[in-house]
């Protein structure tokens, strides 16, 4: 029986822990309790294990009280006194303290009766209501006994612990490299901290910021910077909007800005105040810029998909790119032509007026491409002086007219070399996806397509139609 009792009280402390914090918040004890929850775990453990202690030195009979009683003896009074001795130098009132432990009582009581075995319910629901008895008397005969001078030394040593315990919270707060705000369950400002401040570009030295009224907040003696965060940094509201109004307890997001007429990335971070009383249910902001580090991921992204001398989509890019338009293609049913087109007589061109020129072609014709192509449209360099198109929403026909239109446009560009202007034509090959068909289908018909238009005389532009192979 009595491991009986000990299993129940321990495999239930969660329970215990929400029935207490209930009555804490209805009859409003929860304004002087703590705000964490592992405050309130370790408490209901360390009564937990006194009751156990207790109902094992008792053999499981029902606790008594003889008038020589020192109530120091068993685990419960012991317990007792050092919970009077904890609490007298928080400052904690008695009648205070004993009304809570009614309800501490209460929760350990209704525990038994509610989930307890039917042939053990009154016996223990009168064994833990008498050694809460015992814990009460020999809490209140500890609070007591000691002396005037005994107390007031010990509220002195609990203030300086205190005063050190704020001057921490300070330190740490405004030590934080990352600008922090703490804003109340209004959205108003509590509290920033110094980084924030000189992200906001708002002058006050540290003595200003800890000792203007409040735990950091820029000028709380004018209440002026007490505002919404939106009054500050409007780009942050629809984030903190949406955060305040969901239930999740934290999020993170990256966000591009126009900061003080610059642009900026910002790294946000977003935590709702762990607080089980309810005293503090406001939300944590933390802010970090990263613009550096944007700047050279996207440095650093557009040289893993830019081709380096044309300035298009790499061959990886393009690629890529296209597999997502093809599966759109097939799922939609939507209509995707492909473009190969490939520069005549290009070695030539090396070899009579050198890789310069002919890097200044390649460059030319990538220019004029980009000119020509819809936003939609993706164009790469696949290979030497080899190019790909992939261009949505768009039939055969009309792929064939904006073929010609570039064949005839790229024809007509004139690019510098050492003594004259140089020429070239390209020759094009183009096919319209059919359903079912892959990225790879499409490539392998818009090749076999150009080799016709090479080698049929170039400077042409050759849709593939199944029939040309039976030809």
């Amino acid at each position: 029986m009595t491991q009986q009792l000990s299993q129940l009280l321990q495999e239930n402390e969660a329970w215990l822990m929400e029935r207490i914090l209930f009555y804490s918040k209805l009859y409003n004890f929860s304004k002087y309790t703590s705000t964490l929850l592992v405050a309130w775990r370790m408490s209901i453990s360390g009564l937990t294990n006194s009751l156990c202690m207790a109902f094992q030195s008792h053999a499981g009979k029902e606790p008594q009280f003889t008038p020589d009683e020192d109530y120091a003896a068993d685990p419960i009074s012991r317990f007792g006194r050092l919970e009077a001795q904890r609490h007298r130098e928080r400052g904690i009132t008695l009648s205070m303290f004993l009304g809570l432990l009614k309800y501490y009582r209460d929760a350990y009581v209704e525990l038994v009766k509610e989930k307890g075995p039917e042939d053990f319910k009154q016996i223990w629901a009168r064994f833990v209501s008498r050694s809460f008895d015992r814990f009460e008397i020999a809490l209140c005969t500890e609070w007591v006994t000691t002396n005037n001078s005994q107390r007031i030394s010990s509220l002195k040593k609990t203030n300086r612990n205190l005063a050190n315990e704020k001057n921490k919270y300070l330190t740490i707060f405004e030590s934080i490299p990352r600008p922090a705000f703490l804003l109340d369950k209004d959205m108003l400002i509590d509290s920033i901290n110094i980084s924030a401040a000189n992200l906001l570009g708002l002058t006050c030295d540290t003595v200003e910021i800890y000792y203007s009224g409040g735990h950091s907040t820029v000028g709380r003696k004018t209440e002026g910077h007490r505002k919404p965060l939106d009054a500050y940094l409007p780009w942050l509201t629809e984030e903190m909007n949406a955060f305040f109004t969901g239930d999740i307890l934290s999020d993170r997001v990256e966000i591009k800005t126009n900061f003080f007429g610059e642009n900026k990335y910002f790294d946000v971070f977003f935590s709702r105040m762990l607080d089980v009383s309810d005293k503090f249910s406001g939300i944590l902001i933390l802010l970090d810029e990263i613009t550096e580090r944007k700047k050279l991921e996207l440095q650093l992204n557009h040289l893993a998909t830019t081709d380096a001398l044309t300035g298009v989509h790499n061959r990886h890019r393009f690629l890529e790119r296209a597999e997502d338009e093809v599966y759109r293609s097939e799922r939609y049913n939507r209509h995707l032509s492909l473009f190969m087109l490939d520069i005549d007589h290009f070695k030539k061109i090396n070899d009579s007026f050198g890789h310069a020129i002919g890097d200044d072609v390649l460059r030319a014709l990538s220019a004029e491409c980009r000119k020509l192509f819809r936003q939609t449209d993706i164009f790469g360099r696949i290979g030497g002086e080899e190019f790909s198109a992939i261009l949505p929403e768009t039939t055969l026909e009309e792929a064939e007219q904006i073929a010609e239109r570039l064949r005839q446009s790229l024809a007509q560009i004139k690019v510098d070399g050492l003594h004259d202007s140089i020429s070239f034509t390209v020759s094009i090959g183009v096919f319209e996806r059919k359903e079912g068909q892959n990225l790879s289908d499409i490539l392998y018909y818009a090749d076999k397509a150009l080799y016709i238009a090479k080698n049929s005389g170039r400077n042409k532009v050759v849709t593939w139609h199944h029939n040309l192979e039976a030809s």
